[in-house]
Order: C-alpha cells, then structure tokens, then sequence
C-alpha cells in the first residue's frame, strides 16, 4: 500500500513538474495562398461563383477577390459555358443546371494551378402532405401597420418519396410573417423521425420534444432506398418548410459546416477539437456542388 502510494506521489509531481516548463514555441504563418472556390449549382438559379484567396492565420480583413481568373463549366464532359465577372471575386453563368446532369468546373488563375471539381445534379425531392389537424392560434401584432391577424397552428403528416440511388435529404424552415417583414430563418428544426441523422441533435427540455436540431433536419434514406419515408410535424401557417436533395459533396460540406458551427456555439465545452471543412476542390480549397430544392407553403391551407 506504501509502495503504491509512493508511486502516485511520484507520479503526480512529475506531472507538476512538465506543467511548470514553459517552452516558447515560434509559429510560422506562411502557408501556401489558395484560391477558394464556392458554387453551389440548383436547377432554379442561374450559376454563381464566389472567388477569394485563402489567408494565413495571423491575417486579418476581407479576404481578397480573384479577379482575373477564368471559369470555364462542362456539362456531362462538353463545354458548357464560361462564367463572367459581375463583381470583384463574384462570377456568373446566365444558364440553369439541370436534374440528372453532370457539371464539372475549371478555374485558372495567373500564377496558380487549374483548379477542378465535379458535381451531379440531385432530383428533387418528391414531397407530399396532408394536414391532419388545424387550430386557430391567439391573436399576434403584424407588420408595421400594427393590425391584429392570425395564424394557424397544423399538424402535418409528410410522405417523402425517395429517389432510386443515393440521396441526401435536408430539411429547415423560414417563416413568412408579413410584405414588411419578409422571411425569417429558424435556427432550429424539431420533430421525431426515424430516418434523422442525430449528429447535431440539442438536448432542450423546454422544447415540445425535449430536443431540436440545430439549424437543419438531415434526413437519411439508409434501408428505405425507392420507398417512401413518412413523418409528421407540428407547425403552422406561416412557415414555408423547405426540403433538398443535396449531392454527396455538398451534403458533406453541410454537414461538416454544422458540426462546426455546434463547436462554436458551445464555446464552453473542455476538450472541443476542430471540424475540417469538408471540400471538394483540387488544388484549392471550398465547395463545388448541388442541391435541388422543394419548398412547402402552409399559408392558404
């Protein structure tokens, strides 16, 4: 018992002693510049491209615009179009992607290697609703007319219908309040399903279900493939409830966004390690990729 003692004493002054070391450690901060390509393609937009440097981390402003580079697009391996500057750092491609397509992107820039990276273009998501149940809520002020209306709280049941091959459904909702106000993002989605992907589940007992998903619902298709996946949901009649279909590069960017940002929200957790930003783009760094993109308007039911 002595002995073991001892051995704990030891054990704990030599780690008292490394801790008393200091060492001086000199960071260097000249990491190689890239250029960052963002473009996320959806068949109801035209293309869009923001391009900026990389900058190392003892750097700090706005992060400085590509302007001379070239942005040439490929459908399904044939030239496409070429992308034009609108803004410093910001390109656009007056064409509209579409379902099903293959689009590949190449960017040069003076004094840097070809950027590339590769997409396909996800179906929509086919989804249905039928409104279970319907109750007049209380009286709320709208608008800056100040006048009274109401809303409708629902019960909604979803029917989604999966698409053949892999899919990566995502699921979040903005409300629609009044011509003044416009939309508002929710930051938070809640419902029980079988088919949620919990990674970024909160455990918030105040909340109807004890829990939310913070930011978006990511909803998995994994043994359901060419079925349907069936839910419900409460909400009410000014929420717009908006469904995508991302393609694989995309869906791991969102995903790894988000865990990033968990990271962030909860600054005060001990042993929090950094989330890598997924990407998708050789010899550079950001996200080429697809979404497509169902919105759901309660306001008339």
């Amino acid at each position: 018992m002595l002995t073991q003692l001892v051995r704990i004493n030891l054990l704990f002054f030599s780690v008292m002693i490394m801790l008393s070391c200091e060492q001086v450690v000199d960071f260097d901060y000249q990491a190689e510049r890239k250029i960052c390509l963002n473009c996320i393609l959806n068949p109801d937009s035209t293309v869009r491209v923001d391009l900026y440097y990389t900058r190392t981390l003892d750097e700090t402003g706005e992060f400085e615009p590509v302007t001379n580079a070239t942005l040439e697009f490929f459908e399904n391996g044939e030239p496409w179009g070429t992308a034009n500057p609108v803004s410093e750092g910001n390109y656009q491609l007056d064409k509209k992607p579409l379902e099903g397509k293959t689009y590949a992107v190449k960017c040069t820039a003076p004094g840097n290697l070809p950027l590339t990276a590769e997409t396909t273009v996800q179906e929509k998501p086919d989804v249905t609703y039928v409104v279970r149940s319907k109750e007049k809520s209380k009286g709320w002020q709208a608008g800056q007319t100040g006048e009274s209306t109401h809303f409708y709280n629902l019960l909604v049941d979803y029917r989604l219908n999966d698409q053949p091959g892999n899919d990566f459904y995502w699921n979040y909702e903005i409300f629609w309040y009044t011509p003044y106000q416009k939309y508002n993002f929710v930051h938070h989605v809640s419902y029980i399903s079988p088919y949620i992907d919990d990674f970024n589940r909160v455990v918030e007992p105040e909340s109807k279900n004890g829990f939310y998903y913070y930011y978006y619902a990511r909803l998995t298709d994994v043994g359901v493939n060419e079925s349907q996946l069936e839910f419900s949901k409460d909400t009410d009649t000014r929420v717009i409830d908006i469904f995508f279909n991302a393609d694989e590069h995309y869906d791991r960017y969102m995903k790894s966004s988000v865990q990033s940002w968990l990271i962030e929200e909860w600054d005060d957790l001990p042993f929090k390690e950094p989330v890598q930003i997924y990407s998708n783009i050789e010899n550079g760094t950001g996200i080429f990729g697809s979404a497509s993109f169902n919105y759901l308007s309660f306001r008339n039911e």
